[in-house]
């Protein structure tokens, strides 16, 4: 009886790792990383680390996540603010979109409440495509470059917008 409880912990434990290192990146955050969440609870939960502080700058800041290289964490005035993606790795959106994806495939899976904008770096056709599950408050935004892939993700409030994060 024994053996059996410590081989359904064991695989109970396992199950949760691997649901935990698959979780999609949403509006509202990723797995226990949440949108809102205080910058000081994220830096001790997850081991945020700071690589180019910003002197003085202390209302905007930006984290990397060492056990998730490719995702980058912007605080705005304390608080998790948006969750980034600037390369391709296992983390995709909660639509099973990541980096170099497809602009066309993200327009056919949003449809018509998919807002479609010019990229302002990047020449035309890129673009940004924003979606918002709480208009003006929690969506996912899907840059694009002129070759109609996916070069950056971004999620959570209104800093989804933010085109040069904290700079």
């Amino acid at each position: 009886m024994m053996r059996a409880w410590l081989a359904a912990l064991a695989v109970a434990g396992f199950a949760s790792v691997s649901v935990a290192a698959i979780a999609p990146i949403t509006p509202d955050g990723w797995g226990d990383l949440r949108i809102g969440m205080p910058a000081k609870e994220a830096i001790h939960k997850f081991g945020l680390k700071e690589p180019n502080r910003i002197p003085g700058e202390d209302s905007c800041r930006q984290f990397d996540v060492p056990a998730e290289p490719q995702l980058d964490v912007m605080v705005i005035d304390g608080r998790v603010a948006r969750l980034s993606l600037y390369s391709r790795g296992p983390l995709k959106t909660d639509r099973g979109f990541t980096v170099g994806d497809r602009e066309r495939d993200i327009r056919k899976a949003y449809g018509p409440r998919l807002r479609v904008e010019p990229h302002a770096y990047e020449e035309a056709p890129a673009h940004y495509l924003t979606f918002w599950t709480t208009p003006g408050k929690r969506g996912v935004r899907y840059e694009t470059d002129m070759h109609g892939r996916v070069t950056s993700i971004h999620v959570g409030g209104p800093e989804i917008q933010y085109i040069e994060g904290c700079l």
